[in-house]
């Protein structure tokens, strides 16, 4: 009877075991995203946000809400570690926006939002190629390599015919 209750301890034991180590394997299969406001469009009424899919699991059809009011649905499916980035036109304000899944991933963040203003872009500065910057050192360098050339072609013309002449002797 002893022995009985020490094997079925035993099976109990090892259940246990098996179970506490998959937990964890359980738990990190979980549904997991990342949201985060990278800046403003055209005004400040115009946010920018990605999302990134952090989990180990596929999403499916993102929701935007804001406020507690549904505001954007994006369908697909995002496999893990694939983001994507998408923009929201809200009033001035301080706001709670939330990113939910089907599969119960989460993320929220409460952004304020001014009175509308245009941001000023810098008009693009046109670049001039490197090469027509320093056109003088190049036109320089190549004179310098055709006059190297032509030397050291003359000098080994001059040995040619030096060669020539001392032959031309040696059986004279």
């Amino acid at each position: 009877m002893l022995r009985m209750n020490i094997i079925k301890n035993k099976k109990q034991l090892f259940g246990f075991i098996f179970f506490v180590f998959l937990i964890p394997i359980i738990i990190t299969q979980g549904a997991e995203i990342n949201m985060e406001h990278t800046g403003y469009g055209q005004t400040s009424q115009e946010a920018y946000f990605s999302i990134y899919n952090t989990g180990n699991i596929q999403l499916t059809n993102i929701t935007i809400s804001v406020d507690g009011k549904e505001y954007k649905k994006i369908n697909g499916v995002f496999s893990s570690g694939i983001g994507l980035t998408t923009s929201l036109y809200l009033d001035p304000g301080e706001h709670f926006i939330e990113a939910k899944t089907p599969e119960g991933a989460y993320d929220s963040l409460t952004l304020k939002i001014s009175k509308a203003r245009e941001i000023l872009v810098p008009p693009k500065q046109t670049e001039t190629p490197f090469i027509s910057k320093n056109t003088v050192i190049y036109v320089a360098l190549s004179i310098v390599i055709i006059i190297f050339v032509v030397v050291v072609w003359l000098l080994s013309r001059k040995t040619k015919l030096e060669l020539k002449e001392a032959q031309y002797q040696q059986y004279s």
